[in-house]
């Protein structure tokens, strides 16, 4: 199989919101949660997550390296690095590490998502309108963003000088584009951020800079990995999938996002739904496999009522607070304290999967906890197949041996009802 667009991702709901963009373009894709041995019977489409935006900055190095060689040894003909739409990660330090591997002209960067209202004007990034540094994610746990302009984001973390398109440039005259970019070209400007606050500004960017270079890295979110398939005319027809029809489905959400919240608060007022809360406080307990058998059999019991089931942890700043001083108390650091969650969850929902052969369906949110939980039930990866709604795609876990239609969701993304929406969907309702 022809290796069309190979793409490097720092959490696996990231992984595969950029990825199913390629599965809407006809392109067959898979997301791995490691990078492979051997590349002989990969995707056309392949999204390797490196997980490294909960991992200390070396180690995100070293995993965006070898992701980075694998692919270069693999041939596929583009580089796509995912990029947070909300910048978090290492976003600048992952990209020279790719810069260094495959010596590109050009690194292009739009990490715009207009459709989910993250969008780019004169370099500064915008959430629904707020600047990025006024909004939660400059109180993200891990990785809070504290300066709205991207180029003064990349140059702080490589040391490099960044060039800006601005959007009077993305639809100025060709000739004009072209002398923008070999301007930049002689100032020793490799790195170039683009203003986009509609799809067809990064359609239209997009474009004329392939025109000019076929030499680039190609990074943004989902928002430009939708457009680079038609870009690079790699694009086929999608093929129609089948239909769903999962009896039981479980949503598991660890992500403390305040979108995330009230899309569980309103999957929890519909019919039929069984919500059980998970106080995170208890998995740091001596009590914890003892609390833990409590929290199947609710999830259980909700099923034996022919209920579906929603597993969350509530989040809010004296739950955030008293998990961080338990925390510190134990020595543990803002990744160990997210591990330990996540990973507590994934050992409650495998126990309810062993338990319940029809639950076949997951609704997963937060990157951690999705990654988690699919490991859980040993999952190697995800075979996509189509998207929900925006940013919220669904696909097939590779490697068990029941079979399990999974929906992945970032914290923030998505409507009051897109929670309830994908439980449904899975089900076959809608």
């Amino acid at each position: 199989m022809k290796k069309q667009i190979g793409i490097i991702a720092d959490d696996l709901t990231g992984a595969n919101d950029s990825g199913v963009q390629l599965t809407k373009k006809g392109i067959k894709t898979s997301v791995l949660f490691d990078i492979p041995l051997e590349w002989n019977n990969v995707d056309g489409g392949l999204v390797i997550d490196t997980n490294s935006r909960a991992l200390a900055i070396q180690d995100a190095i070293t995993l965006t390296e070898q992701a980075g060689l694998f692919l270069k040894k693999a041939g596929y003909s583009a580089i796509y690095k995912k990029m947070d739409s909300t910048l978090r990660g290492y976003i600048g330090t992952e990209l020279q590490t790719l810069y260094d591997i495959f010596k590109p002209e050009f690194v292009f960067i739009a990490p715009a998502f207009p459709s989910l209202g993250r969008t780019t004007k004169a370099g500064i990034h915008y959430v629904n309108g707020v600047k990025l540094a006024d909004t939660e994610i400059s109180k993200d746990p891990k990785h809070p963003v504290t300066n709205s302009s991207i180029p003064a984001l990349l140059e702080a973390e490589t040391g490099r000088k960044v060039g800006l398109l601005k959007q009077a440039d993305i639809y100025s005259d060709t000739t004009i584009f072209e002398n923008k970019i070999n301007a930049f070209k002689e100032n020793g400007i490799y790195y170039i951020v683009c203003d986009a606050e509609t799809q067809d500004d990064l359609r239209e960017a997009a474009v004329k800079m392939n025109a000019v270079s076929n030499r680039i890295i190609w990074a943004g979110s989902a928002g430009l990995a939708e457009v680079i398939p038609d870009v690079l005319q790699i694009s086929k027809r999608a093929q129609e999938q089948a239909s769903l029809n999962c009896k039981h489905v479980m949503t598991v959400c660890g992500s403390l996002s305040q979108v995330t919240q009230s899309q569980v608060q309103f999957a929890a007022n519909q019919p039929n739904i069984t919500v059980v809360e998970l106080d995170p406080m208890q998995i740091f307990s001596d009590e914890w496999k003892i609390v833990q058998q409590d929290y199947m059999q609710r999830c259980l019991g909700g099923f034996d009522k022919g209920n579906d089931v929603v597993l969350y942890v509530p989040s809010n700043e004296e739950v955030r607070e008293k998990v961080k001083e338990i925390g510190t108390n134990l020595n543990l650091t803002g990744y160990q304290i997210g591990e330990r969650i996540s990973g507590a969850i994934g050992e409650v929902v495998e126990k309810v999967s062993q338990k319940n052969y029809d639950l076949t369906g997951f609704v997963l949110t937060g990157g951690d906890t999705a990654k988690d939980t699919s490991r859980h039930l040993d999952g190697i990866g995800f075979q996509l197949i189509k998207e929900v709604e925006s940013g919220i795609p669904y696909g097939r876990l590779i490697g068990t041996n029941k079979e399990y239609m999974v929906v992945t969701k970032a914290g923030a993304f998505g409507k009051e009802d897109s929670i309830y929406k994908a439980m449904m969907m899975l089900k076959g309702v809608l």
